[in-house]
């Protein structure tokens, strides 16, 4: 990247005007003890939760529906389209609900 000579005047600028750190090696550990706890974001994982199960529950009734139905009769290409996806849908949709649930 080329600079041009005002970004190396502001760099310079900013240099000369940034304000100096204290001599206290144990200022930044201080302050950062004094902090409050982080609060959880309960409201964000409980509403992917239920996006999660409510997305299981969809895909067990796609599931039931092609295995009471006559859809396995007769095997076409869009049937198998069918299948396929949703055995991937159901895959990477088990895989990261799993994901969710283990904590970090």
């Amino acid at each position: 990247m080329k600079e041009d000579f005002n970004d190396i005047e502001f760099k310079k600028l900013f240099k000369e005007k940034a304000h100096k750190s204290g001599e206290n090696p144990w200022f930044t550990r201080r302050v950062l003890n004094r902090l409050p706890e982080e609060e959880p974001t309960t409201n964000v994982y409980s509403i992917e939760k239920w996006i999660y199960a409510i997305s299981m529950f969809l895909c067990g009734i796609c599931w039931v529906y092609l295995f009471h139905t006559d859809f396995f009769d007769v095997i076409t290409v869009r049937s198998l389209i069918y299948i396929l996806a949703l055995v991937v849908g159901s895959i990477i949709l088990t895989v990261q609900t799993v994901r969710s649930l283990i904590p970090d």
